[in-house]
């Protein structure tokens, strides 16, 4: 396989919890001739694991709600619902992963994993690369607050009947991408009234 890209410069510009990098490209257009340099700004990102949690006895979904900065500048009437989701380990599989995330942040044990899909959530300004994959757990009553102290998790953890989500999605209540896509699945392939 040919590379449709050529990369001329590649400079590091920041690293912290994140890193930014700049690249300087050029790539094939489709009629087969080369555009001339591009300069864009681009993240790090993460290689992710992800898990929607279902208890498929209870017919419930759990969700997550924890502090997110991207959404200061707008969204500020509550935390979203999210499924789970982490970084996965250097030596650690995507699957382990999931299956660890889903532990640590809504507490409940993985009787069954699915993989749902892989995707990249946002190619034109990050390298991120997500595994998506659907839980069987056992849900609970109540709420739970997990996460882990050392990273600053404050999770608020609760179980929702699975028509109780469905609403969810049509009064757009739900505003996290990765979640809108595991539901998304969720609904169209997987639950069967």
């Amino acid at each position: 396989m040919t590379l449709k890209y050529q990369i001329i410069n590649k400079k590091n510009l920041y690293s912290g919890f994140f890193k930014l990098k700049k690249l300087e490209f050029v790539h094939q257009k489709h009629d087969g001739s080369w555009t001339d340099k591009v300069n864009r700004e681009i993240f790090s990102g993460a290689h992710v694991s992800t898990l929607l949690p279902y208890d498929p006895v209870r017919k419930e979904i759990v969700l997550i709600q924890q502090f997110r900065a991207g959404v200061i500048s707008r969204y500020d009437d509550d935390y979203l619902y999210e499924i789970v989701a982490g970084i996965i380990d250097k030596n650690e599989s995507p699957k382990a992963t999931a299956i660890r995330e889903c532990a640590e942040e809504t507490g409940c044990k993985v009787n069954k994993l699915t993989v749902i899909n892989d995707y990249f959530p946002a190619p034109g300004s990050s390298e991120s690369y997500y595994h998506l994959f659907l839980g069987e757990v056992n849900s609970f009553d109540g709420e739970r607050i997990m996460g882990l102290e050392s990273e600053n998790e404050n999770i608020l953890v609760k179980s929702y009947k699975v028509e109780q989500v469905r609403k969810m999605l049509k009064n757009k209540e739900i505003k996290n991408g990765l979640t809108l896509i595991a539901l998304q699945w969720f609904f169209l392939e997987y639950y069967k009234d």
